[in-house]
């Protein structure tokens, strides 16, 4: 009788790990390998040019043991970092979702030795950058300032020109938009700029007449308007009808 009991309970014991959960067998495997949790964590996403960073932790439990850290990336370029359990990625001119890879050396060698984290791409810039700005200057004096935006589209085939105009609290009627319309044909006609690659946009108005001028790369969204004078406080003036030449 004895004898039977000991054979059951023998038996009992070589059936409880079938009789664990697939998550609790993994859990008794993995401490009897003693394999520390590994996680890499990174930015949800990343804007082309922006610095993503990604970081490694090992579970303190096996701290004891000295590892060693080599990244990979599938896109863009490790600025710093390689080596330890952090890097830094420079994603300019990346197009594309970056993923980070780290071996880490020191585990045991019956565990998980490579683990990765994504960082979502994010369609282009948050939007261009201002070149310059100005007020109710002479052409001769705005020509000298487009010309420096001609350049800059020249030197970035992809970019676009985005002049924004804003009329006065007190000024002629429709002033932003013959700005704006003299400005970009100076830019493409004389300059030699690709029309499309020249937009406006009438702003609203501003305390004074104010011309801003914005180099947009492509993909990157469109900067929105700025107005600080609401069109109920303008004054609007009409240019008076030049008169006809005298009869002799």
């Amino acid at each position: 009788m004895r004898r039977l009991a000991l054979t059951s309970a023998l038996l009992l014991l070589s059936l409880l790990p079938l009789a664990l959960t697939p998550a609790r067998r993994s859990a008794v495997v993995r401490a009897a390998q003693k394999c520390p949790a590994v996680e890499v964590t990174c930015p949800d996403s990343a804007r082309p040019g922006e610095e993503a960073i990604f970081t490694v932790s090992v579970d303190a439990a096996a701290a004891d043991l000295k590892y060693t850290y080599k990244w990979e990336v599938s896109a863009g370029t490790i600025a710093g970092g390689q080596g330890t359990p952090s890097i830094k990625v420079d994603t300019t001119g990346v197009a594309a979702p970056v993923t980070a890879t780290v071996e880490v050396g020191g585990l045991p060698a019956s565990c998980e030795r490579r683990v990765s984290c994504t960082t979502a791409y994010v369609d282009g810039p948050r939007c261009g950058r201002p070149l310059d700005e100005y007020g109710d200057i002479t052409f001769e004096d705005e020509q000298a300032r487009l010309d420096n935006c001609a350049i800059e589209l020249q030197n970035d085939p992809t970019a676009t020109g985005y002049i924004q105009c804003y009329g006065g609290r007190v000024g002629y009627e429709g002033e932003a938009e013959r700005r704006c319309d003299r400005a970009r044909e100076y830019v493409s006609n004389t300059r030699g700029i690709a029309a499309d690659r020249v937009v406006t946009a009438d702003g609203g108005f501003k305390e004074n007449l104010t011309v801003v001028v914005w180099l947009v790369p492509s993909g990157a969204t469109l900067p929105e308007a700025s107005p600080t004078v609401d069109p109920s406080e303008v004054t609007t003036l009409k240019r008076k009808a030049a008169r006809k030449p005298r009869g002799r």
